[in-house]
């Protein structure tokens, strides 16, 4: 009885294995897309990335007259409002570090203290200097004065004695003519000693005044209202923020973008630049919202290329100004472009999906019924998602999505 039942349990089991792997292990993996040949406009288009920007952007900058104060140093930025913060004009945007500036008055201060050392040195050298002179053309009238009464008292001497008194007199007379010139140029040359000295004094006045002028607007505050958005720092990569520095040759800070008018702006290759031109039909979407559609036109194309980070190719800025602005639209965003070069109608037209290749020939699988077909096409031009079928295809051809692993190897039907 036991045995009977064991026999049993063993059939039941069998049965079971049985069923499962006709249900389950011999199931497909998946039921491969079908889809229907048909005839549409076929859109040339050229596919590039860009990045949304304002068209129109204030920005908010350090204090103008670094370079003016010839200070070429680095400026921190010690503090910044987050981004995305909504300001007014005149609200807190930024504090920069005043240690450069710091530094500068200091240094400037010394040569303050000197110029006006040297002004003071210069006032009393020149007064002492200009005394001398006067006493020295007092001495010298005095001498004068004693020479015509020698003359005087000599008329009753000896001729060669009354001419030696006349050239006594002379001589004195060139002797104080000549200090008195001396005088004159040595009051010039003071008076412009000490205008040097007093023009080197007012000047290192005016650096310190001018540098303390600049430190007190060194907290930054915003020119309008807007939303501040920071801005990329070349030098050190990221964007620049609390910590960062700003340069003389680039002083900005951040920026605050006019959202209701958006541009995007891309490079274009080389290869496709002579396809672009303006005003062509442009529809992109976002890489943040995916079921966002957006259009635009094209605004600008760049005559001149260049080299962008990462790449050896050269390549044109193109800018791309959209038709609508979304309130969910940021710059910085990153937009995907289709550049509407030509559409041509009228055309049979397959998903990407459906071509396949092996060797020179390019085939697709066709459903013929239970039947697979595997025939070679001719294909024309091509986008990033659908391509043109010139010949092999009729409308209405049903064909597969995906390579059907059954007919892998049948033979290939060529074109006649």
């Amino acid at each position: 009885m036991f045995k009977k039942k064991w026999w049993l349990i063993a059939a039941s089991l069998i049965v079971c294995l049985v069923v499962f792997y006709y249900v389950f292990a011999n199931k497909p993996a998946g039921v491969i897309p079908i889809i229907e040949v048909k005839k549409g406009n076929f859109r040339d288009v050229v596919v590039s990335p860009g990045e949304l920007m304002a068209e129109n952007t204030v920005y908010i900058q350090a204090p103008s007259g670094l370079q003016s104060n010839q200070i070429y140093e680095e400026i921190k930025i010690q503090d910044m409002v987050a981004e995305g913060s909504h300001v007014k004009e005149g609200d807190y945007i930024a504090s920069l570090d005043p240690a450069v500036v710091n530094k500068k008055i200091g240094d400037v201060q010394l040569e303050l203290d000197r110029a006006v050392t040297t002004l003071s040195q210069t006032s009393l050298d020149t007064t002492l200097q200009m005394r001398e002179s006067r006493d020295n053309m007092q001495n010298l009238r005095f001498q004068m004065e004693q020479k015509k009464l020698a003359l005087e008292l000599s008329k009753f001497e000896p001729p060669a004695t009354i001419r030696q008194a006349e050239l006594d007199l002379e001589k004195a007379q060139r002797d104080l003519d000549q200090l008195v010139e001396k005088y004159k140029i040595q009051q010039r040359q003071a008076a412009a000693k000490m205008d040097q000295a007093a023009r080197e004094v007012k000047r290192r006045q005016e650096q310190v005044s001018s540098l303390e002028e600049l430190r007190s607007k060194f907290r930054i505050t915003a020119p309008k209202k807007g939303l501040l958005v920071y801005i990329v720092d070349y030098a050190a990569g990221g964007k620049k923020k609390a910590g960062s520095a700003i340069r003389s040759w680039d002083p900005r800070l951040a920026m605050l973008p006019d959202l209701s008018s958006m541009m995007s702006k891309t490079y274009i290759n080389e290869v496709d630049i002579s396809k672009i031109k303006r005003e062509q039909k442009v529809t992109m979407g976002l890489d943040a919202f995916p079921e966002v559609k957006l259009s635009g036109i094209v605004t600008s194309v760049a005559n001149i290329g260049e080299n962008r980070p990462g790449s050896n190719a050269k390549v044109f800025e193109v800018m791309i100004k959209l038709d609508k602005v979304d309130s969910i639209l940021k710059p910085g965003m990153t937009t995907s472009n289709n550049i509407l070069i030509n559409q041509i109608p009228d055309k049979m037209i397959i998903p990407l999906e459906c071509v396949f290749s092996e060797k020179t020939h390019s085939y697709v699988y066709l459903s013929k019924g239970n039947a697979i077909e595997k025939r070679e096409v001719k294909l024309g031009k091509s986008n990033d998602e659908e391509v043109v079928v010139e010949k092999g295809l009729e409308k209405g051809d049903r064909l597969y999505m995906a390579e059907p692993p059954a007919a892998k190897d049948n033979k290939l039907t060529l074109l006649k």
